[in-house]
């Protein structure tokens, strides 16, 4: 599966707006989903989970959960996204060997070597700017970027990211940018993929 360009993730389910606005999206372009919910009863999470599946499929895009091997194997999901204090790596390989693993690595390039090594499918770097979405995010130091063509696999960029920035992240040998409110807290959803897409494209991403 393409893991490239465009990754977009869910807010925490808050009303039926998230599958209308996660529809626009993913229609006008978006690359990637993931579904993250940190607030919801895995219960809901089901539910919620079950309708942004049939999305890309529609779509035919990769599916990510975050964090939860449990929810993304009952949904068959095509992957799974972990932090440094989330269900061990070995585990998820050794238990779901077909699946996507995307690791994040915040703000080292060791990390991202090693999980590069281990069989991770890609990494995430970041955050590089404040952001409300996850507001104990660890904050790094952008120059780490500079070494990110020693990894092989995809490479993303998460946190914060927005029109006023993008061009900064864009500079550096990466495989696309992963966005929350950048995209859902506008209301003219299609327009942000859009931009984008087209930022992705002007520094040789699409």
């Amino acid at each position: 599966m393409r893991l490239k360009g465009l990754y977009l993730v869910t807010p925490d389910y808050s009303g039926d707006w998230l599958f209308n606005a996660t529809e626009r999206a993913v229609k006008s372009g978006v690359d990637i989903l993931q579904y993250r919910d940190k607030t919801s009863s895995f219960r809901i999470k089901l539910s919620v989970g079950k309708r942004l599946g049939t999305i890309c499929r529609e779509y035919e895009i990769p599916f990510i959960i975050d964090d939860d091997p449990v929810l993304m194997d009952i949904l068959d999901a095509d992957g799974i996204h972990i932090g440094k204090d989330d269900v061990p790596f070995n585990y998820i390989k050794s238990r779901f060997p077909d699946k996507i693993i995307g690791v994040s690595t915040y703000g080292s390039l060791e990390e991202a070597k090693k999980y590069n090594a281990m069989g991770a499918n890609y990494v995430a770097f970041g955050s590089f700017f404040n952001t409300a979405t996850k507001a104990d995010a660890t904050m790094s130091d952008i120059n780490i970027l500079n070494g990110v063509g020693e990894i092989k696999i995809p490479k993303f960029v998460i946190g914060g990211i927005n029109r006023d920035n993008v061009d900064t992240v864009l500079k550096y040998k990466i495989s696309g940018i992963a966005v929350v409110s950048a995209i859902y807290s506008h209301d003219d959803i299609e327009n942000q993929v859009l931009y984008f897409k087209n930022k992705l494209k002007e520094h040789g991403i699409d």
